[in-house]
C-alpha cells in the first residue's frame, strides 16, 4: 500500500511540475514578448548574411516598428500589416519596390527564429 501511495504521489508531483513549466512557456507569448529591440541575422540574402535591427513598440494601442540594416546608412524601413498570434510575429515592409514578408517565432525567453519571404532564415536575440 505504501508503494502504491508513493507512486501516486510521484505522478501527481510530476504532473504539477509539468503544468508549471507549460504555464511559464505560455507567459512568453503575445505582443508583450515582441516589444523591444531585436538584433537579427538574416542568412543567404543576395548581398550575403546581413545583420539587421528591428524595433517594435506599442503606440495608441497598436504595434508599430521598423527594420534597419546595421551596416548601411539607409533609413529604417517601416513595418506594416503587423500581426501577433501567440508565439508568432508577422509583418511586411517595402524595399526596392517590393512588399517583403517577415516572420518571427519565439524560440525561448530572448531568442527568435524565422524567415524573410519564406526563403531567408533569421535568428534573433532581444537586446533589452
Amino acid at each position: 500500500m505504501k508503494k502504491a501511495l508513493f507512486i501516486l504521489s510521484t505522478i501527481i508531483i510530476a504532473f504539477i511540475v509539468k503544468t508549471g513549466s507549460i504555464n511559464a512557456q505560455v507567459k512568453n507569448t503575445g505582443e508583450k514578448y515582441f516589444i523591444g529591440k531585436w538584433n537579427l541575422m538574416v542568412y543567404g540574402l543576395p548581398d550575403g548574411d546581413t545583420k539587421m535591427t528591428i524595433n517594435i513598440e506599442k503606440k495608441d494601442d497598436k504595434l508599430i516598428g521598423n527594420l534597419a540594416d546595421s551596416a548601411k546608412t539607409v533609413p529604417p524601413l517601416d513595418l506594416a500589416n503587423i500581426e501577433v498570434a501567440d508565439s508568432t510575429f508577422k509583418a511586411t515592409f517595402s524595399a526596392q519596390g517590393m512588399d517583403i514578408s517577415l516572420l518571427l517565432k519565439i524560440k525561448d525567453d530572448k531568442n527568435v527564429t524565422g524567415n524573410m519571404m519564406d526563403m531567408f532564415d533569421i535568428k534573433g536575440t532581444k537586446e533589452n
